[in-house]
């Protein structure tokens, strides 16, 4: 959720609001890429379900105060996911991009947008697949008999990457606004990255580029599922989401303001939940039917980890 003491203490340290978001991705809708930044809640919702020897995930991202940018040819329309009736302000411009400037500007601020999609885990190595595209492993969880460890392949499409470390944490406990994690912990670290993501329209306009990007998540050790990250993973590109950034701005406060290091940042596990109430003893992803739900926050610099994720967003727009 939006935390108002953080907005008041980074536009404190001379931050633009603009610049204070609770998500950032990049979307592909019908081909066509949009940034989306929002500067109100984030709310994402996985619901899984066993399916013989597939788990479907339904994924439902609701977004809450946000800006939809695009940049396209002039004969190209962007097409629409969002209710326009949700619609507070439209902008269009002429493209002063050098190259460009024949493509149009395109800004749309929306009350609340929704984007859901859907998908397959395969259960005998936990890959996301979509159609005959296989993503690599999920990011929802780890598998406890068969853990992610050092040197193993993460992911395979659109970017193959390995995990460089992962580390069992059996002292801190970390916390999250409504919550506790009790250890132990694992957190994954994948080896560095670089992307170029650009619209796939004529010679292609850099919608966003990372240089150097490296994705970290941390899971409960003792049955396995997700509880922090602060980035996207195959789930979500596997529904379009190509790139996702998240700060959770409460506990982003408490460790920048109050420096309490054991609080948990970037996208929170706020809740997990399974549908047969004849479910005894531990939770596990091995019992499948379940809902998690998440709060996603944005940051481009990753703090309590000690570890930096060097992005450059690519805009014209001047923070739009």
């Amino acid at each position: 959720m939006r935390y108002e003491p953080y907005i008041q203490y980074r536009l404190s340290q001379g931050d633009r609001p603009e610049w204070i978001q609770t998500s950032l991705m990049v979307y592909n809708y019908s081909g066509v890429l949009y940034i989306l930044r929002t500067f109100n809640d984030t709310i994402v919702e996985f619901r899984l379900k066993k399916e013989r020897d597939y788990i479907r995930s339904n994924v439902q991202v609701t977004l809450y105060n946000v800006s939809i940018s695009t940049t396209l040819p002039k004969d190209i329309s962007p097409p629409v996911f969002w209710n326009e009736s949700e619609v507070i302000e439209t902008e269009v411009e002429n493209s002063h991009d050098l190259g460009f400037e024949d493509w149009k500007w395109y800004r749309f601020h929306v009350k609340k947008v929704v984007i859901s999609g859907e998908y397959l885990i395969r259960v005998k190595d936990y890959h996301v697949i979509k159609g005959n595209m296989d993503y690599g492993h999920t990011m929802l969880f780890d598998d406890p008999a068969n853990p992610l460890n050092k040197g193993n392949s993460f992911s395979l499409y659109p970017i193959s990457i390995k995990i460089q470390d992962a580390r069992i944490d059996n002292e801190r406990v970390l916390k999250g606004r409504y919550t506790k994690f009790y250890p132990p912990t694992k957190t994954v670290v994948t080896g560095a990255y670089a992307l170029n993501i650009t619209q796939p329209f004529g010679k292609g306009y850099n919608i966003l580029s990372i240089l150097m990007g490296t994705l970290i998540y941390t899971f409960d050790a003792s049955d396995g599922k997700l509880i922090a990250t602060y980035n996207d993973g195959p789930d979500l590109w596997a529904v379009g989401i190509l790139d996702a950034q998240f700060t959770d701005e409460y506990g982003q406060y408490k460790m920048e303001v109050e420096h309490e290091e054991s609080y948990a940042s970037g996208l929170v596990l706020r809740s997990f939940k399974i549908a047969r109430e004849n479910v005894k003893g531990e939770v596990s992803f091995n019992k499948p039917i379940a809902k998690a739900a998440y709060l996603f926050y944005a940051s481009l610099v990753l703090l309590g980890l000690g570890l930096v994720l060097n992005i450059k967003a690519s805009d014209k727009r001047g923070g739009d």
